[in-house]
């Protein structure tokens, strides 16, 4: 019996190196190093300001009339910023569109730099109004209508530091941090020949009255914790989750008619458990 004991407690001083050895050899494969880089494809909704509301950043005026200001009011009435910042929701989570791209370098073992960037810039060239003929009933020529020259661009930028934990399982790795975050978009118009007429004692371009150019943008400025955890597949590609526990953002729109002084307004922010997105990463 004793000799049976004996030869247990050989066995197991024998194996225990090498099963230490066997985890740390894992550990060393899928837990984050020191001097590894890590580039992941974000998944979810996006970070843009609502693009398809951005010729509300266009001033709406005229030589006779108007006003200059945030949608949905009128006259001297108050507009409303929902129409501008509407950044997707928890409801509303699109989880096969790109966001952006984020990049991580690990300055140790447990602390990371990272950057995230997303970009959409549209060009679209003027075309001048032709004007048609209609003199002759059977052979009318048909007038082309004008296209104004646009330029939108929306920007979102991102730079953080998240501190990893190791857990017993080293295929998982949750971390926390924070992030400071800038985002943009812009809208500008330029107006080519459009064959109106404004019609006082003599007919003249209505471009003599009105600034062929109208422009507006959007700033945005963030802060927020960040939340995440990553789960190593295989060596080098990963899945993560991440989300701001806690945001704030200020926004400031400009609205920029040629001539006239810009109308500006602000706007203050503060969310709970904001931007949840899925990662799709690779790290080497």
């Amino acid at each position: 019996m004793i000799r049976r004991l004996y030869t247990l407690l050989i066995l197991l001083c024998s194996t225990a190196p090498l099963l230490a050895q066997s985890y740390s050899n894992r550990d060393d494969v899928f837990a984050p190093k020191k001097g590894q880089w890590q580039v992941s494809v974000v998944l979810g909704s996006g970070k843009f300001y609502n693009e398809e509301t951005n010729y509300y950043l266009l001033p709406q005026y005229s030589n006779t009339g108007g006003e200059i200001g945030l949608p949905n009011g009128s006259g001297e009435n108050s507009g409303n910023f929902g129409s501008y910042l509407n950044l997707g929701s928890l409801n509303n989570n699109n989880l096969v569109n790109i966001a952006g791209i984020q990049g991580k370098y690990f300055i140790s073992d447990r602390w990371d730099i990272n950057v995230m960037f997303s970009m959409n810039v549209n060009i679209t060239p003027k075309k001048d109004f032709v004007e048609g003929e209609f003199m002759v009933d059977d052979l009318v020529i048909p007038s082309q209508k004008y296209i104004n020259a646009q330029m939108t661009n929306n920007w979102m930028t991102t730079i953080g530091s998240n501190y990893y934990f190791k857990t017993a399982n080293e295929r998982i790795n949750p971390y926390l941090g924070g992030a400071l975050g800038f985002q943009m978009a812009r809208i500008e118009t330029n107006q080519p020949y459009t064959g109106e007429e404004y019609d006082d004692d003599e007919a003249v371009p209505m471009q003599v009255y009105i600034a062929s150019g109208k422009a507006g943008q959007m700033y945005g400025f963030k802060v927020a914790a960040v939340a995440g955890i990553e789960y190593t597949i295989t060596k080098g590609l990963l899945l993560g989750f991440e989300l701001h526990p806690l945001a704030y953002r200020y926004d400031l729109i400009q609205l920029c008619p040629k001539g006239f002084d810009c109308y500006n307004a602000g706007h203050h922010n503060l969310k709970i458990f904001e931007m949840p997105v899925l990662k799709l990463g690779m790290r080497f």
